[in-house]
Order: C-alpha cells, then sequence, then structure tokens
C-alpha cells in the first residue's frame, strides 16, 4: 500500500495512489474529488503547519503532503548539482514524459489483449487481458478491467474480473471489486474491497 504522507519537506510530492507528479496545490478542498486522508494524516496536520493540499490531475485524487512540488524540487536539485553533459540534458525530457502513465478514458472500451511498454491508468474498459511486465497498472474507480493481467505493479480502484501476475506489488483499494487469482511477492488488500479467489505469494 503506498505510504501516506509523511513529514519531509525535501522530499518531492507524488500522489499515493497513481504515483504521478502531475499535481495542482489546491487552498480549498474540491468537494466533488476524494480525499485521501488517513487518521495518522489527521494528527499531522495538527502539528505540521506547513502540509499543503494538492490535487491530481491523472487520478483527480485530493491529498496532504508537506513535501514539495516536484518543479521545486528539481530546480533545488539542479542549483546543488555540478552542470551535466549535454547528452544528459537531451535524456531528461524524455525520462520525464516517461513517468506520465498512458490513460484510457472513461468512454473507451478495448477489445483484446493489450501489449505496452509504458505505464497506463484505466478509466475505461479492457475486455481480453493486458501484458505490461516492466510498468505499472493503474485501475481507476471508474475502470474495469476484464481478462489477465501481468504487470510490474498493479494498483486497483475499479472492477478486476479475471487473474492477476504482479511481479512487484499489488494493492487492492477499498473501492476496488476483484473477481480472480492473485499472484504478487507484495499483495495488499484495503478493509473495505470485494475480493473473490486465491492468492499466490511466491
Amino acid at each position: 500500500m503506498s505510504a501516506s504522507p509523511v513529514l519531509s519537506p525535501n522530499r518531492p510530492v507524488r500522489c499515493p495512489i497513481c504515483g504521478t507528479e502531475r499535481l495542482q496545490r489546491r487552498s480549498a478542498r474540491d468537494p466533488i474529488d476524494r480525499l485521501y486522508q488517513t487518521p495518522s494524516d489527521r494528527v499531522r496536520r495538527l502539528f505540521a503547519s506547513d502540509m499543503q493540499l494538492y490535487h491530481c490531475r491523472v487520478c483527480r485524487l485530493q491529498f496532504y503532503d508537506a513535501g514539495q512540488p516536484a518543479e521545486a524540487a528539481d530546480r533545488k536539485t539542479a542549483e546543488a548539482a555540478p552542470e551535466k553533459t549535454e547528452r544528459m540534458a537531451i535524456a531528461e525530457p524524455a525520462a520525464a514524459v516517461a513517468d506520465d502513465p498512458t490513460v484510457i478514458g472513461e468512454t473507451v472500451t478495448i477489445m483484446g489483449r493489450v501489449s505496452s511498454r509504458e505505464d497506463i491508468l484505466l478509466n475505461g474498459e479492457i475486455d481480453g487481458g493486458l501484458d505490461i511486465p516492466g510498468h505499472r497498472l493503474t485501475i481507476g474507480a471508474s475502470g474495469r478491467m476484464r481478462g489477465d493481467v501481468l504487470a510490474a505493479e498493479v494498483v486497483a480502484l475499479g472492477t478486476v474480473e479475471g487473474n492477476m501476475d504482479a511481479r512487484q506489488k499489488l494493492v487492492i483499494r477499498a473501492s476496488a471489486s476483484m473477481h480472480g487469482d492473485i499472484r504478487s511477492p507484495s499483495p495488499t488488500i484495503e478493509e473495505g474491497a470485494l475480493f473473490k479467489g486465491k492468492i499466490e505469494t511466491a
């Protein structure tokens, strides 16, 4: 399960659900989108005046964090580090783009087995299975996955009907419904999630 926000002001802020750094600061909570907050987060906010409210542009989650936006962290690192070679400077934008997942929208339905070399955020529907053995699959609250999945990491907030093979870790959030078998060395099922199947941790 993703770690809750911690009091580490030098750490770049990432969404606790999808892991992206595509965030927007908010001065007030949006009443429509969900707020991610554990009991320990509420306690931290009482003692930490620098906790900021962030809104994820990818999965539309709101959360509090004491870190700093990724662009600010990158700026500090650039000021402290020596000059980089031209080749490294050219390679960095490509790496930054690769960090953003491919988004399958709510109105999109894909029939057949899908293969990809990128992280995927599924808000629509895939009917047929998915192969991304080196990348992460995030199934949004409105997402539906029918078929077997092979991925490095899986985070499920929506509906899954099929077997999941997550080589690194698998998280089934409280809002998820999962019917199928799980194979992962590090599976996590939150309280409130609907799960029917077998779990293999080998």
